[in-house]
């Protein structure tokens, strides 16, 4: 698995931001075309809430991959369509250069550019009842490694160290497709519980925590679903696809933060789409590799 990071870590491009840049990553989406099975279609309220902020808030935004659930449906087009607001923001944040994206294992297909630029090339925007632009020349990557002066983030999916889910996502992904999709439409829930899903991610935290204190980098990921900032080398941003919240990792300046974003009940009892900070800011550390300091 180390030799596996090690070669998704070199091909990785290098994106340099200045100490003041405002960063977000969320991941995870998993958007569908509306049906029983789409898991997205609950929260798609709060990701356009959270959307508008990081836009009106100058940030720039990292979509750490599964941002569409291409096992279970064949069209990446059907499920631009479904979320064309969703879409429509995305498409503003790439216009002002600040959109990047990674593929996942439910969006692999993603990693051929033919397949990005016949999917990605238009949208039909309802607001103006036609054919639009959507994103021209778009590369989406593997990974990508951040550096903010002094300090290195590499981004990538998290499936890299799921046997499952990498070597093996052509099966899973079949398994998937014609088993537990189908089960999932009447009701049926996935096979692997609460606690075993928990074990399987704790095992990919320890490989990604290993890489990263080997590099001497932050490791920020997404896949296991189960956000977490802590005090060491190895974050994760979650899901969009929580039961009743979304949750990104933000950073602002040399500051870092988890955060949600869920509905709540004000005093006068209006619903409002909110934001929580669930881990308090903590400062990025300064990391050096070889003595020698990035900026």
């Amino acid at each position: 698995m180390s030799r596996r990071l090690d070669r998704v870590y070199e091909k990785a491009p290098v994106l340099t931001f200045p100490d003041y840049a405002r960063l977000v990553f969320m991941s995870d989406c998993h958007r569908g075309v509306g049906n029983g099975n789409d898991n997205f279609e609950q929260n798609q309220n709060l990701c356009f809430a959270a959307l508008q902020y990081y836009y009106a808030n100058g940030f720039t935004y990292f979509e750490l991959g599964d941002g569409e659930e291409l096992w279970e449906n064949r069209s990446l087009s059907k499920i631009v369509e479904t979320y064309g607001n969703i879409y429509w923001f995305l498409r503003e944040f790439y216009r002002r250069n600040r959109l990047y994206m990674i593929y996942g294992n439910h969006d692999y297909a993603k990693h051929k550019p033919k397949y990005v630029r016949k999917n990605y090339a238009s949208f039909y925007n309802d607001c103006t009842n036609r054919w639009e632009e959507l994103f021209p020349d778009l590369k989406i990557c593997e990974a990508y490694r951040v550096r903010i002066m002094d300090t290195e983030i590499f981004l990538l999916h998290g499936h890299q160290c799921d046997l499952l889910n990498d070597y093996l996502h052509v099966f899973t992904k079949w398994m998937v497709r014609y088993v537990w999709g189908p089960l999932e439409m009447i009701g049926l829930k996935a096979p692997a519980g609460p606690t075993e899903s928990h074990r399987k991610a704790e095992k990919g935290e320890k490989r990604f925590l290993r890489f990263a204190k080997d590099k001497n980098i932050y490791v920020l990921c997404g896949h296991t679903h189960e956000a977490r900032l802590g005090e060491d080398l190895y974050l994760n941003d979650g899901s969009m696809v929580h039961p009743r919240c979304i949750t990104a990792i933000e950073i602002v300046g040399r500051e870092i933060c988890l955060v949600k974003w869920e509905v709540t009940v004000n005093p006068c009892g209006y619903l409002m789409i909110h934001r929580t900070v669930l881990e308090e800011k903590r400062e990025l550390k300064p990391i050096a590799r070889n003595g020698h300091f990035y900026g």
